[in-house]
């Protein structure tokens, strides 16, 4: 059975939500990203990043959210979550990798902010220049989901499942994705999902 390091509310949530669609057995290994036992020398020889999500399956140790989500849909549920051409696939890769390249970390530095910041508004000269990077590169994903369901493929993938997951993010911090309604959609998509149920069902259990 695979073993996922990771908890609900990590990135480690993307990597259980895809073995959720996939239909695939794991086990959670409840860890925090600021959790002691990240670094522990047990943990560290499987990633000696010191962070999550890890996976173990099998002979095989892999982190990387990204890495693991590649993995996992070309391993499992015969592309249920991936796809067949090398075009198809091109569309993977090009949707998830713009996401983690030009949106993840001021949808991330947004909810850092909230999150560890007295007020829970955080420093508004960060909060700014997040939320601006957030105005260049959000127009091209608005348009490019005008008519789609799903980023690529026309049906769910993997790159929806990170994509959506990371922009998620900005919007728990109260980011106005009204003005950008394809995207808001899509993210509620993936949040309303039956993957993402249950996944979020483990916080409570």
């Amino acid at each position: 059975m695979i073993k996922v390091y990771g908890g609900v509310f990590s990135r480690g949530s993307m990597v259980m939500c895809a073995l959720e669609t996939l239909g695939v057995e794991y086990e959670m290994v409840s860890m925090t990203a600021r959790d002691p036992n990240t670094q522990t020398e047990e943990y560290r020889a499987l990633n000696p990043t010191g962070k999550i999500p890890t996976i173990v399956d099998g002979d095989l140790v892999l982190f990387e959210t990204q890495a693991i989500l590649f993995y996992l849909a070309q391993k499992y549920g015969d592309n249920l979550l991936w796809a067949e051409t090398p075009e198809e696939i091109a569309e993977i890769y090009r949707w998830s990798l713009y996401v983690s390249n030009q949106m993840e970390v001021p949808s991330l530095d947004l909810l850092l902010q909230m999150k560890f910041s007295p007020d829970g508004k955080g420093d508004p000269e960060k909060v700014a220049k997040a939320s601006a990077e957030l105005d260049r590169f959000l127009p091209i994903l608005e348009k490019h989901l005008e008519g789609r369901e799903f980023v690529a493929c026309g049906k769910r993938t993997v790159a929806d499942i990170h994509g959506a997951s990371v922009l998620a993010w900005a919007k728990l911090t109260g980011f106005d994705y009204d003005r950008y309604p394809n995207v808001h959609a899509w993210i509620k998509r993936q949040l309303s999902s039956d993957a993402a149920k249950k996944v979020m069902a483990k916080a409570q259990a």
